[in-house]
């Protein structure tokens, strides 16, 4: 007998994080928690605006050490691309003397639907990456993200992101997880990621993530944009 999309059992999601999370090495990595909460507004047909907001915590290390939180617009440029543009103001905590430290960030850049079916999608995101730090030098980030995500109420979703800076490859991020779309306007995100990253960026490490997401259409909202 075929299974919907929108019937995955908790073991299937069991599954499919333990899959991703086993292919990698605890080993010296940190793990940490993100909190994700979202307001989904439509300002127009094509035209959307998302107001986001995010904490990380370390436990057993820093505990609670970053916040971020900024609106994002998206613009259906056409039926399978869309365009993405936002700002983030961000505080996080330095490790030497446990100070929080401010720092702006302007992105931009592209989504295309590549795959669309029935039961999933599959989608390409380009983005264009500026920080501004009080702590340290301005510098640009480069991401390139593929993801694949089910259909249904409840639907697993597995995402891959390379990150460049001007010095080359910066990390990439493999992480999986479950949306559940209790209400059409609320949709909550469970999941797992693993980073790994140049030395000199910083250790590997693991990271539980969830998202809480208010929206008025039903465009899929996204976990980490």
């Amino acid at each position: 007998m075929k299974q919907d999309a929108s019937c995955w059992s908790p073991h299937d999601f069991y599954a499919l994080v333990l899959s991703v999370a086993m292919g990698f090495p605890l080993g010296a990595a940190s793990v940490e928690t993100q909190h994700a909460l979202d307001f989904n507004l439509p300002l127009s047909p094509r035209l959307e605006l998302l107001l986001h907001s995010r904490i990380r915590t370390q436990p057993g290390g820093l505990g609670y050490y970053q916040i971020r939180a900024g609106p994002i617009l998206s613009w259906d440029a056409t039926p399978r691309i869309v365009l993405l543009g936002g700002y983030y103001y961000a505080q996080q905590e330095r490790r030497i003397d446990r100070d929080f430290i401010g720092g702006h960030r302007f992105f931009g850049g592209p989504e295309f639907a590549v795959l669309a079916t029935r039961r999933f999608s599959l989608d390409q995101r380009v983005l264009i990456e500026r920080f501004l730090s009080a702590a340290a030098p301005d510098f640009n980030r480069y991401r390139l993200r593929s993801r694949l995500s089910a259909k249904g109420v409840v639907a697993p979703y597995t995402s891959h992101e390379f990150f460049f800076d001007g010095l080359g490859w910066r990390s990439n991020r493999h992480s999986a997880g479950i949306r559940w779309s209790p209400l059409p306007a609320l949709q909550l995100d469970f999941g797992y990621l693993y980073e790994h990253r140049r030395p000199e960026v910083g250790p590997a490490r693991h990271m539980w993530l969830t998202s809480i997401h208010f929206k008025k259409t039903s465009r899929r909202a996204d976990p980490d944009p």
